[in-house]
């Protein structure tokens, strides 16, 4: 079951990312290092602030799963999971 903030995270996360849309439908996304991390970058800004409750890379999965950036892209799902958890982790002081 989703929960009302992750509806609204991943509300955020669509604004934030629809610059990406175009590559990620295209297959581009993924072969675009920087653009791949520029948009884990903005992800993980909206999510800095409540990322306790996202702490590990299956429930970032799950919410990123809710984006449009993501729907039925496991592999841009997973890989942005990644960087947004390494990130959220570099931010908390633990990488």
């Amino acid at each position: 079951m989703v929960s009302v903030l992750e509806k609204q995270l991943a509300l955020a996360l669509d604004r934030r990312l629809s610059v990406f849309l175009a590559k990620a439908q295209n297959g581009s996304l993924l072969q675009d290092e920087m653009s791949l991390r520029a948009a884990a970058y903005m992800a993980s800004e909206i999510i800095q602030p409540c990322c306790c409750m996202l702490c590990n890379k299956e429930k970032l999965a799950v919410l990123l799963q809710g984006t449009k950036l993501c729907q039925n892209q496991q592999e841009l799902t997973q890989r942005l999971a990644e960087l947004i958890y390494h990130d959220l982790a570099r931010c908390n002081g633990l990488g």
